[in-house]
């Protein structure tokens, strides 16, 4: 870990990287420095299922499809549309003269390799539980054209495909191998990946041939600062330009100096709980009392100056499978009911162990510690540990989770396939509860064409899902961001960083 000494007292960036911070300054360029809260797990793009680090990916790859900052679906390396009744074949049509860093040119045969030879070849790739077990088919009748050919009906592939439809080249892939590639990987992205050191730094220079131009801001250096004290020292002392995911209080005051800006806006991101099917946890009761002893409102105020919208669903108010008439009620002494009913109380209290990251998201250690003192109070006595964020993709994948884990889930495009359609079905590898009563309900809604249906179906789901203590959504996402007066920073409502879309001020 990095500590705020090393940080306050680091060497200048151009002393860092030379020959790239001289070649910028020459050129009248200049850099932008970032502090991150968390390291890719590696540089495969299709195993890129981590919330916090898909800012990092959308640096060096590009996908197929995208959104915009208001989370609309919009073309990327292509444009698409279903040429069948059903939604099962989709045909993606590339944009002209597609180009990797490398100078390869990206075809249909680059996405015929990242989305059916690889996710074939490995379904433990965090892609592959999306695309690898619903593709039946991807043809390529031309170099520009993509056909999707799925199992059965998948009526949010665009969506995936602007989530995690990143596309890899294949003559390089093949030509260095797959551990050649992870130490120097290849995008399409705006930018290149020049220099990497990991768990330190990612220095990135801007793409020329980038379908949508070079961005505005040629050198990014990304330091990655897990501390988030060490992230508050580095941009207030200046070593940085902009630092992510900072606690509110921080945010607020830093905003407040001359020289630095402090960003807070909602995002459909949703801090929410974890529970697993495991042990203890498999007792109802102790579930739903879990729930109701969460003051909610109590966690924005503290936390997120109330900022944070209170959630008994996954999406908050305004959101399409939102149900305002629904409300999980904070109610302590039914809380001690229900425990009751399983024989705990505050003298004989529910021993479990509750884990958290620290750092990766805003306040989520204090969140976690304060959730700790409410449990108590009503008879749960939790052990609090932490995790590292790189340890719980892995744990998570193999169904190694043990224990219920505060986590921010990431909605790339807020649509509710994306939140419990995601997070709830157990032939996921992003589900962490796994029940035999939740396929039959969900499975109709991953199929259903009618967008109102599949809506309202959604609605009574996620209800459905709350009151049977199987989710537990806390809060609606905020990011918290502070930069310095000279860089246009502009605001993703999926919470995304994204350089290639800022500017930087004389």
């Amino acid at each position: 870990m990095i500590s705020r000494r090393k940080v306050v007292s680091a060497v200048p960036l151009a002393l860092a990287a030379p020959a790239l911070m001289r070649r910028a300054m020459a050129q009248g360029a200049k850099p932008l420095t970032i502090a991150f809260p968390a390291d890719v797990s590696s540089w495969d793009a299709m195993n890129s299922g981590t919330s916090v680090t898909q800012s990092l990916y959308k640096c060096v790859f590009d996908t197929m499809l995208d959104v915009t900052p208001e989370a609309r679906l919009e073309p990327g390396l292509g444009s698409f549309e279903w040429t069948d009744n059903n939604n099962q074949v989709l045909e993606l049509t590339l944009r002209d003269n597609l180009t990797f860093h490398n100078g390869d040119p990206l075809t249909s045969d680059d996405v015929h390799f990242t989305i059916f030879t690889r996710l074939k070849a490995d379904n433990g790739l965090a892609v592959a539980g999306n695309f690898g077990r619903i593709v039946e088919a991807v043809e390529t009748p031309a170099r520009n054209k993509v056909i999707f050919k799925f199992a059965s009906k998948y009526v949010t592939a665009p969506q995936r495909l602007a989530s995690v439809g990143y596309v890899m080249p294949r003559r390089y892939y093949e030509s260095v191998g797959a551990e050649a590639y992870l130490k120097k990987p290849v995008g399409a992205g705006p930018y290149k990946l020049v220099d990497y050191q990991r768990d330190s730094r990612i220095l990135l220079e801007a793409f020329d041939g980038h379908w949508r131009g070079a961005p505005k801001i040629r050198q990014v250096t990304i330091q990655i600062i897990k501390d988030p004290t060490t992230r508050i020292a580095a941009i207030q002392s200046g070593q940085v330009d902009l630092a992510h995911n900072l606690p509110v209080r921080d945010v607020v005051r830093l905003g407040a100096l001359p020289h630095l800006t402090g960003n807070l806006h909602p995002i459909s991101n949703v801090v929410m709980i974890h529970m697993v099917n495991k042990g203890i946890f498999r007792d109802q009761n102790l579930r739903l009392a879990f729930h109701h002893a969460i003051d909610k409102a109590a966690l924005s105020r503290a936390f997120f100056s109330g900022k944070a919208e209170p959630l008994s669903m996954w999406a908050g108010t305004g959101a399409a499978a939102n149900d305002p008439a629904f409300k999980f009620a904070y109610d302590p002494e039914l809380a001690k009911s229900l425990l009751a009913k399983s024989g705990y109380s505050t003298t004989n209290p529910a021993k479990i162990t509750f884990t958290t990251f620290n750092g990766v998201f805003p306040n989520d250690f204090d969140i976690a510690r304060t959730m700790v003192q409410m449990w108590k109070r009503v008879g749960i006595d939790a052990n609090l540990e932490t995790m590292e964020f790189t340890k719980y993709g892995e744990l998570s994948r193999t169904d190694k989770l043990e224990a219920p884990i505060l986590y921010n889930w990431f909605n790339p495009t807020d649509d509710p396939e994306s939140y419990s359609g995601s997070i709830m079905d157990p032939k996921k590898r992003f589900s962490v509860w796994k029940s035999d009563d939740i396929s039959p309900r969900l499975d109709p809604l991953l199929e259903e064409t009618n967008y109102d249906k599949r809506v309202a179906g959604y609605r009574t789901f996620d209800r459905w899902c709350v009151e049977q203590g199987y989710a537990f959504p806390i809060l609606q996402g905020v990011a918290t961001v502070v930069y310095a007066k000279r860089v246009g920073y502009t605001p993703y409502r999926t919470g995304l960083l994204a350089p290639y879309a800022w500017s930087l001020n004389a």
